[in-house]
């Protein structure tokens, strides 16, 4: 009897204490308000492929002691630059790294973590596209940096990391052979297509429309048409300097910060 009595005692060891109720273990665990954030970025930001993007979360959030630069960069790319809901995910970055030591008595977002963000931003592009772009959108380090300029130049970087995304795609319609180079000939008539483009005004109705047949199929498939036509130069084109080139051009159009 008294074993029984012994066995019926409830233990102290931290092995044995009572179990919570499942309310009770989501609530100190804090899963809870966890997934009610996820599934409140889900819904706004409305990602084409929701699972991932919870991976991507989750992976995110187990790596909680990484540096708000990276923190911030997840923010960023949650959606797409066109959605309305991208200011909101600028703005809550912006204020992430307002929590950045500048000093022991300040915080804020200097010239220092915000071009180790541009950075990151552009860390596909080659190498010598993100020198010029963070030549062009610099700010001294210890400088800072206010959020109209942070706001434009993360704009200026998702905008151009799509467009390269586009001259790498045209590049691969062109490199029949896969094997990482193309005829000058035509990468230079496509070339001449997306310059042309550029050059377009964003307050001229008929240069947009003009602008957006040049990158239209038919019109890119005129352009190979006459390039095929011409007298062949012989050489070949590499993907990378197809994409730099193509990247310059946007380049030229984004405007130095005095």
């Amino acid at each position: 009897m008294a074993a029984e009595r012994r066995k019926a005692i409830p233990s102290t060891s931290d092995d044995n204490k009572p179990l919570d109720s499942d309310k009770q273990f989501l609530e100190r665990t804090n899963v809870n308000a966890v997934v009610r954030d996820v599934l409140g970025k889900i819904i706004a930001n409305r990602p084409e492929d929701p699972v991932t993007f919870l991976a991507d979360y989750f992976e995110a959030l187990v790596e909680e002691q990484s540096s708000l630069v990276q923190r911030a960069l997840r923010v960023i790319t949650m959606t797409h630059h066109s959605r309305p809901v991208f200011e909101v995910n600028v703005r809550d970055s912006y204020n992430l790294l307002s929590k950045h030591k500048v000093n022991k008595k300040l915080k804020g977002v200097n010239g220092s973590v915000y071009t180790e963000l541009l950075q990151a931003l552009c860390r596909n592009l080659p190498s010598s596209v993100t020198i010029k772009l963070v030549q062009k959108l610099e700010c001294f380090e210890h400088e800072a940096v206010p959020y109209d300029v942070f706001r434009s130049s993360i704009f200026a970087c998702c905008v151009l990391r799509e467009y390269a995304f586009i001259a790498e795609q045209l590049f691969a319609s062109l490199d029949i052979q896969k094997i990482g180079k193309a005829d000058k000939a035509l990468c230079d008539a496509v070339m001449d297509q997306l310059k042309t483009a550029l050059g377009s005004s964003r307050n001229d109705v008929r240069r947009i429309i003009e602008s957006s047949y040049n990158l239209a199929p038919e019109g890119l498939h005129q352009a190979l048409e006459r390039a095929l036509s011409r007298e062949q130069t012989q050489g070949v084109c590499t993907s990378e300097h197809f994409i730099t080139e193509a990247c310059d051009s946007f380049l030229a159009k984004v405007k130095k910060l005095k």
